[in-house]
């Protein structure tokens, strides 16, 4: 069965130009709940005679989910956004590879300089490496499109103003 559109994200965010729409109502948020009807596409319409600038934010719905890593953790393991498991594993091989295995009590972790900075200790037990990951672990960035919305038209009827459609229902490539 071929997926919604929606199914691909967590939220939706479009910020519509500021000074045009007013700091109150220049944001349309969608969000996915455990009640969310998937759809092929969203729209949106605002009322307007001027072309617009907007910038739609993306948050995609990883399965399995995916973390950004501090930006410390992840010069010293080389990823920038993963699933915990992988994550993990990498911290595993860094502390392989550097032999930070205590060799008289091999359940704990003796850091070099790297890794005593990132983790603010000289010396932990393995297993409480999930736990202190959890501050390190941030929401993956973002899918930012900028865009301008070109007004065409010759102002409309009177009394009558046109509408922008901000998404379309045409589906962005994704890569999973």
């Amino acid at each position: 069965m071929k997926r919604k559109f929606s199914s691909f994200f967590k939220s939706l965010v479009i910020e519509l130009d500021k000074d045009l729409y007013g700091p109150d109502n220049h944001l349309v948020e969608w969000h996915r709940t455990p009640s969310t009807q998937e759809t092929d596409g969203f729209q949106v319409k605002r009322p307007g005679d001027v072309s617009v600038r907007c910038t739609l934010l993306l948050m995609l719905d990883y399965q399995p989910p995916q973390f950004k890593l501090d930006p410390r953790l992840a010069r010293l393991l080389g990823i920038h956004t993963q699933t915990r498991a992988v994550i993990i594993q990498a911290l595993w091989q860094y502390i392989k590879t550097n032999k930070l295995q205590d060799c008289h009590d091999k359940e704990y972790i003796s850091g070099d300089k790297y890794f005593q900075q990132i983790f603010d200790c000289p010396r932990l037990k393995f297993s409480e490496i999930p736990q202190r990951l959890t501050n390190l672990l941030l929401p993956p960035d973002p899918i930012v499109i900028n865009h301008i919305i070109r007004y065409k038209g010759d102002g409309g009827d009177v009394g009558h103003r046109p509408l922008y459609p901000v998404c379309s229902q045409r589906p962005l490539p994704t890569h999973r």
